[in-house]
């Protein structure tokens, strides 16, 4: 039996609202086009390969956004390589629920969804078993399906997965299961979707794959993102991962304390962005440090200043105007009290967020107690 071609991919979340990125429409549409391209740059890769398997782990549109033109659209290129057999596994996003396209939409004849209806495929002719466990609803308590408890390990057996993995600790049910048990499945290839970040080489037998998020969504999501290419047979497990996203997520954090204006804080920032076009990339950008009493940064100047080639750009002033807290803290009466017990919280801050917080709570305390009030909120 001659090994079999696969291609793995998980958590494209087609039509994804993109809220984070704010109300300009324009940019939404342009970054959901960009999911659909990805999509199509893997069924490119399916055809170039001439991949046996198409194996989606999940959360491959979102139920709630998702328009009936992009499922028309992914139908029409599953057609398209309608030699390869597609396994789907619904996700958290995509539940396998009774208005779900999954259970109301004509897929083609070679796409499998796979669920608690039909949580198993048997191929004769490849000698292989692929066996789904994923989602009837937004939540899910994990367990593992009695199919999943006769495995014939003459064949090649594969697993389709979304869920949270060794990470138990989310108070919502996201099929949390550890890679413990799925390795004493005996699978030879558990296709894991859920994670937005690649993980491989999980579990004892070091068979648990997660390719992350093709196209990322989010500034948590930095990095290259893609799919994986295997070949499998009983004897061989071989996996190459390929880069398919278009756009690219970067967060920078930049100290202003030596700047005295809009103008100086634009210059560290492209400095710091470095040369080369940016119409591919979201920013995100932490302004940091002690400024200068007469200074605070205008946000909307600095992002004016950037310009527009930067494809969406973000600045969060985290600045903390300065005074001279070491003097203020030794002085009698209620200025020095505040100034040391705010100084001992900032000092015992758990996070670096709640530590700016508290330093900026110090600076219009004192400002209100020297000027009878705040300027500048």
């Amino acid at each position: 039996m001659k090994p079999i071609k696969f291609v793995h991919f998980s958590d494209l979340h087609l039509d994804s609202p993109f809220t984070s990125i704010g109300p300009d429409y324009e940019r939404i549409n342009r970054r959901r086009q960009d999911l659909l391209d990805a999509f199509d740059r893997i069924i490119n890769i399916v055809k170039g390969e001439k991949a046996d398997l198409l194996l989606i782990s999940g959360d491959l549109y979102e139920h709630f956004y998702v328009k009936k033109s992009t499922i028309t659209h992914i139908n029409k290129r599953f057609g398209e390589i309608d030699c390869t057999k597609v396994f789907i596994v619904p996700g958290n996003h995509d539940p396998y629920i009774n208005n779900s396209y999954y259970k109301n939409f004509r897929w083609n004849s070679n796409v499998y969804i796979l669920s608690e209806e039909r949580a198993k495929v048997e191929l004769e002719d490849m000698n292989l078993c692929i066996y789904g466990l994923g989602f009837e609803d937004f939540y899910k308590d994990a367990s593992l399906s009695d199919e999943l408890k006769d495995i014939n390990s003459e064949r090649v057996n594969m697993l389709l997965v979304h869920g949270t993995v060794d990470m138990n600790f989310t108070r919502k049910a996201y099929n949390l299961l550890s890679s413990e048990d799925l390795s004493k499945l005996n699978m030879d290839y558990i296709a894991l979707g859920h994670f937005h970040n690649r993980i491989g080489n999980l579990g004892q037998k070091g068979v648990i794959y997660n390719p992350g998020s093709p196209e990322p969504l989010g500034f948590d999501e930095e990095g290259e993102h893609g799919v994986y290419i295997g070949t499998i047979s009983k004897e061989l497990l071989d996996l190459e991962y390929r880069k398919v996203n278009l756009k690219d997520y970067r967060s920078e954090v930049i100290n202003i304390e030596d700047v005295e204006n809009d103008e100086q804080v634009a210059k560290k920032i492209r400095l710091c962005l470095g040369e080369g076009t940016l119409d591919n990339t979201l920013v995100s950008i932490i302004l940091k440090g002690y400024t200068n009493e007469q200074y605070r940064p205008d946000k909307s100047k600095i992002k004016q200043l950037i310009g527009e080639d930067v494809f969406y750009f973000e600045v969060e002033d985290r600045t903390i105007p300065s005074y001279n807290y070491e003097e203020l803290k030794n002085e009698p009466g209620l200025k020095g009290l505040y100034v040391r017990k705010l100084l001992n919280m900032a000092d015992r801050a758990k996070t670096e967020k709640e530590k700016y917080l508290l330093m900026k709570s110090l600076y219009y305390g004192i400002e209100a107690i020297e000027k009878g009030r705040i300027e500048g909120l």
